[in-house]
């Protein structure tokens, strides 16, 4: 699945491959937020990213990276007090307020690996398969889950009103019915191995 549904329907979380133990992990975009200038040194030192952000047809501007599961809930009380409040921290990296930061944060319960991680999407989903040189993912198992009774179902239009546009746009070749048996196969070995 390529296109324009790769970068601009990514949650705020999808399901990666650990680089550590090739289990799936969990990367959730660090959050970013507009700093003046004068305010940069107060964020210096802690557990945050200081970048220099170029708005879309904008200037330059700095902005403070935050991983939320990398800090305690009592963070936001060490800040400055026009930066505590909860409005101010939701914005995330890769959203149309900033340019396309694929910054976050990886989290895995089988090694309990927890890093920073720059995304590299499509290549790092956990549930993604290659079939007939076109490349099949999702964003985690239940949209995989979803991408499968789709690609199972002989009369997907009245069945499947409701789901994700990313699924109604899947590319043909995983649409075709000569392609359907061997595809559920893939998918359900790909869910369902230990």
């Amino acid at each position: 699945m390529t296109g324009f549904y790769e970068f601009f329907s990514l949650p705020n979380g999808v399901e990666v491959t650990c680089p550590h133990c090739a289990g799936c992990a969990t990367f959730t975009f660090a959050h970013v937020f507009r700093l003046e200038k004068k305010d940069v040194h107060l964020f210096e030192g802690r557990q945050f990213e200081i970048k220099l952000f170029n708005q879309r047809f904008a200037h330059k501007w700095p902005g403070v990276l935050f991983f939320p599961p990398l800090l305690d809930a009592s963070w936001r009380e060490k800040l400055p007090e026009k930066y505590q409040g909860t409005s101010t921290w939701e914005h995330r990296a890769n959203s149309a307020f900033t340019d396309g930061t694929d910054l976050g944060l990886i989290c895995c319960y089988q090694c309990m690996a927890k890093q920073k991680h720059r995304l590299e999407w499509p290549n790092d989903a956990f549930y993604s398969l290659e079939f007939k040189g076109h490349s099949l993912w999702a964003f985690n198992k239940q949209m995989m889950l979803q991408i499968r009774d789709y690609i199972q179902a002989k009369d997907r239009d009245a069945v499947f009103e409701s789901e994700p546009i990313v699924i109604r746009h899947l590319p043909t070749i995983f649409k075709l019915a000569k392609n359907r048996e061997i595809l559920v196969k893939k998918i359900n070995k790909l869910i369902y191995s230990p």
